[in-house]
């Protein structure tokens, strides 16, 4: 056991990062969900996506469910990560030409032209640095609750156990190019602004970010996922931009992959 100054160092440390993460989402989460003055539009939202919504939160509610029902008893290849990306883009791409083909703008939909890039960078990292803390406090709690005995991800064994470039390659590229474009369109870009206009902020953030953190698959993994879906919603009220959610989510999926390839 781990102990003398050092240890309550850290722990010092890692309280106040806690409160400062706190301090920027409680205030952030207020103004959402109590004084609902979130910039997310969903004036757009008409009955045929209110129809699509239903029918992808169907579909993912299934997977998630099988997914979590079979963990442990499956592994992933490179063939599934190629399909996963197939599938993701095949979901974008319908969702994108839905709203084209109705003469919606997505720069205005998804609030890609609001500030400069190196703006929304900075809101991004300092949104992700915020959520850390967080996430990290979040993990230990369920590590404790576990009792430490928590197998990983396939996902994360398929990377750790990858022989050639072209597996790692094809993990990297899904984590940090495909997934946080994809899962961000759909589940922050489509389905919250959908289920917001008709059951309002706070049942929306719950059940988006349940379900993004269920698809995964992984339980020991729920929560902290949940807790970051909360944290991309509500950094993407607080700008209006799309690409403050997509940035955090690619930043943190290239932490974890950073992480499993030279720490693990």
């Amino acid at each position: 056991m781990v102990s003398g100054p050092s240890f309550w160092l850290t722990g010092a440390v890692l309280v106040l990062l806690t409160a400062a993460g706190l301090r920027y989402y409680l205030p952030l989460a207020r103004q959402v969900l109590v004084e609902r003055a979130g910039r997310v539009m969903d004036a757009w939202v008409g009955a045929i996506d209110a129809a699509v919504a239903v029918v992808l939160t169907a579909w993912f509610v299934v997977l998630g469910r099988d997914a979590l029902l079979n963990e442990g008893d499956r592994s992933i290849e490179f063939s599934d990560v190629v399909t996963g990306a197939v599938v993701y883009g095949s979901i974008v791409l319908f969702l994108c030409g839905l709203l084209i083909y109705r003469n919606l703008r997505l720069t205005e939909i998804f609030g890609l032209g609001a500030g400069s890039f190196f703006r929304v960078l900075g809101t991004s990292l300092l949104a992700l640095g915020a959520a850390y803390p967080l996430l990290l406090l979040v993990q230990a709690m369920v590590y404790g609750v576990a009792g430490g005995d928590m197998h990983p991800q396939e996902v994360v064994r398929f990377l750790q156990e990858a022989e050639g470039p072209r597996d790692k390659l094809a993990v990297i590229v899904m984590a940090v190019v495909v997934a946080p474009v994809a899962e961000e369109v759909i589940f922050r870009g489509y389905l919250y602004p959908v289920v917001k206009r008709y059951a309002g902020a706070f049942v929306s953030i719950a059940v988006t970010s349940l379900l993004f953190a269920v698809l995964h698959g992984h339980a020991a993994s729920v929560p902290a996922l949940f807790t970051l879906a909360l944290c991309l919603a509500l950094a993407y009220e607080k700008t209006g931009s799309l690409l403050v959610p997509m940035i955090m989510h690619a930043v943190f999926n290239a932490v974890s992959i950073a992480g499993i390839m030279f720490l693990l």
